[in-house]
């Protein structure tokens, strides 16, 4: 019998396996390596990520909210008389009187991913695409509304949101500062080598530009955020954090601009996170473990 030799597709179609396999190692043995050394950063970037995008959510709903007459304060304006982000389609709520539960949609221009001069860019740098929807039982500032944020095929600069986010209003605290409880649940977050999900359970505290004339200026907002999350990262790996600072969402930057947690990993060291300076906006945050800071940045 003879030995026929193998074919050039033969061939490569070994040598691409075997090239895919080879990667395959070298992929997992990184993050091992990260583990081993413990130095991943993966858990915490992911995190940030979290309350950046749900946080952000929030924000596009307050905003609208207090220039609403109907959801907003009895002095609120109409909407027609502010101007809308410039990637927002379509805004709507389900009635035209101020008869509760009622349901405020707002719609982002889709993004077509394979042209990038149709991408929709907002006021404030990002892209977002897709629906936020917030369902209010009552006016926004009245004691004892809920308001419920839910998604529709929503993404924000390519990380697809699913998932809910609820808040409160708990009325005013001892310091006279209007506070909400936060519930994020079912949060998952996805894009490419992305996949994770989050939930956590907050207090959210108004602590400046709520007694301004002109409730619809809300970039002199400021919310003070305490409470703990859990979640797993895009690996696997499993997280909680608490919160030891408040986290200050400052409606004037993107990001927090200060606060610190205690992040716990399984079979890691405890790590802190520092979202840094007051007088800073950036996207950067502080990892530490022990005496090892790293500088992790969110992916925005």
């Amino acid at each position: 019998m003879s030995n026929k030799p193998k074919s050039h597709f033969t061939l490569s179609v070994t040598r691409f396996c075997a090239l895919l396999l080879m990667l395959s190692f070298i992929s997992v043995g990184c993050h091992d390596s990260e583990r081993d050394e413990d130095i991943e950063t993966l858990t915490a970037k992911e995190m940030a990520l979290a309350y950046h995008i749900m946080d952000d959510a929030w924000r596009e709903v307050h905003r609208i909210a207090l220039q609403d007459i109907l959801i907003g304060s009895p002095d609120s304006l109409t909407i027609d008389n502010f101007g809308l982000n410039t990637c927002v389609e379509q805004f709507s709520v389900s009635d035209t009187v101020a008869i509760f539960p009622l349901i405020m949609s707002i719609k982002y221009g889709f993004k077509d991913y394979q042209i990038r001069d149709s991408a929709k860019i907002c006021d404030d740098g990002f892209e977002r695409s897709g629906f936020i929807y917030a369902s209010f039982s009552g006016k926004y500032l009245n004691k004892g509304s809920e308001i419920e944020i839910t998604f529709d095929d929503y993404s924000k600069d390519g990380f697809t949101v699913e998932g809910t986010s609820r808040l409160t209003n708990l009325g005013l605290n001892s310091n006279g500062y209007m506070h909400f409880l936060w519930e994020v649940q079912d949060c998952r977050i996805t894009s490419t080598n992305t996949d994770f999900t989050w939930e956590g359970t907050h207090t959210n505290i108004w602590v400046a530009g709520r007694s301004t004339t002109d409730q619809g200026a809300v970039d002199d907002d400021v919310v003070l955020i305490n409470g703990i999350s859990q979640g797993r990262n895009s690996r696997g790996s499993t997280f909680f954090n608490e919160i030891t600072s408040s986290y200050t969402s400052d409606l004037s930057c993107q990001w927090f601009t200060a606060g610190r947690s205690e992040l716990d990993i399984p079979n890691l060291e405890a790590r802190s996170i520092n979202f840094g300076d007051k007088t800073k906006c950036d996207n950067i945050l502080i990892e530490r473990r022990n005496n090892t800071y790293f500088d992790v940045e969110i992916p925005y």
